[in-house]
């Protein structure tokens, strides 16, 4: 008979295993599975307080019930079972100290890995949960929690989900800092606001965004500029991750930009080579997509799926071919653009 194993000790011992290191990297990749795991649950207004002695409260609020999060918290050990929630076990074990609120009540708290229930929550309708809790010391050796690191994070989120209004106060220090993440217009304004810091706003030829779902989310803006004032920005991520080495998101995005230009090419009889290299060069782009994908190697880092490479291309074209239907002008002029290039 094979022993059942033990989740939260398994966790404990071989904690780059599910996090990916033990420096402030595997430390926010544990709290990206919790806001993963919130926003499945419908939970969509998240504060985080940061306090001193490297203490972390985590608040979440909505109109949904809770109740995913109290199954989870239940099946804790239970990690073949489809309530698991692997954030939760990643903080109970992972912690020096770990306390839970449910709608006020005090209902679960832990030490090093081992949980205890204080109060059962018989009110299914609960929709706040408090987590409080400090990473441990043992494991996290050189880890103190970081402000400008955690916003760096959570920025990420609330962008790439227009859905999201993160709140994070530091109250580790002297001052007191608040700052709100909420980017209700999503990617096309994180391209808005690199645009006006490279002075390239006025320089923008066209820019583009669109979100698309299929069996996945898609979010797309970009911007074509004239000016070379602007540096190439891609930006791409897969389920809230950056893929730092492309893959087939970004092939499939060049791919439906070069069809579009080539095709435009042709009508005018221009001998034009559209490369990925030229339109780099003129492009600030971020996109982004969710569901059930596969990537290349260990690290995640490239996104495999082809079926992701095949939808974008399309979407990708069908959108310029709209966007510029009465814009013939505009056409030509990035074709000349990207002739001066040669």
């Amino acid at each position: 008979m094979i022993e059942k194993l033990n989740i939260l000790e398994h966790i404990r011992k071989r904690p780059v295993m599910y996090i990916g290191a033990l420096n402030h990297y595997g430390y926010q990749e544990l709290l990206s599975y919790l806001i993963e795991d919130f926003i499945k649950s419908g939970i969509y207004e998240i504060t985080f307080l940061l306090k001193k002695k490297n203490q972390l409260v985590i608040e979440g609020s909505g109109t949904k019930t809770f109740l995913p999060f109290l199954d989870a918290l239940k099946h804790l050990h239970d990690y073949k079972n489809e309530k698991f929630y692997l954030s939760l076990a990643g903080i109970v074990a992972l912690s020096k100290y770990t306390r839970i609120e449910i709608n006020g009540v005090h209902a679960f708290r832990s030490e090093k890995g081992n949980p205890e229930f204080l109060e059962d929550v018989q009110n299914t309708d609960f929709n706040r949960i408090k987590i409080e809790l400090i990473p441990d010391k043992e494991i996290f050796q050189d880890v103190i929690l970081n402000y400008d690191l955690l916003n760096n994070l959570l920025r990420r989120f609330s962008f790439l989900n227009n859905q999201l209004k993160i709140k994070s106060i530091d109250q580790s220090k002297t001052e007191k800092q608040i700052n709100i993440f909420h980017y209700p217009k999503g990617l096309s304004e994180i391209i808005d606001y690199e645009l006006e810091k490279s002075f390239s706003y006025y320089s923008s030829v066209f820019k583009l965004n669109f979100e698309k779902k299929t069996e996945f989310s898609y979010s797309l803006a970009l911007a074509f500029v004239s000016s070379y004032w602007v540096k190439p920005k891609l930006k791409i991520y897969a389920n809230y991750k950056e893929t730092v080495l492309g893959g087939s998101l970004l092939d499939g995005i060049f791919q439906g930009l070069k069809k579009f230009l080539s095709e435009e090419s042709s009508k005018r009889s221009l001998k034009l080579s559209i490369r990925t290299v030229k339109l780099q060069q003129h492009l600030c782009l971020y996109a982004s997509v969710r569901g059930e994908l596969t990537f290349l190697g260990s690290t995640r880092w490239k996104l495999g799926t082809p079926k992701v490479q095949t939808e974008i291309k399309e979407f990708v074209y069908q959108e310029l071919k709209l966007y510029f239907t009465d814009k013939e002008s505009q056409v030509s002029g990035i074709l000349d653009i990207l002739q001066e290039d040669i």
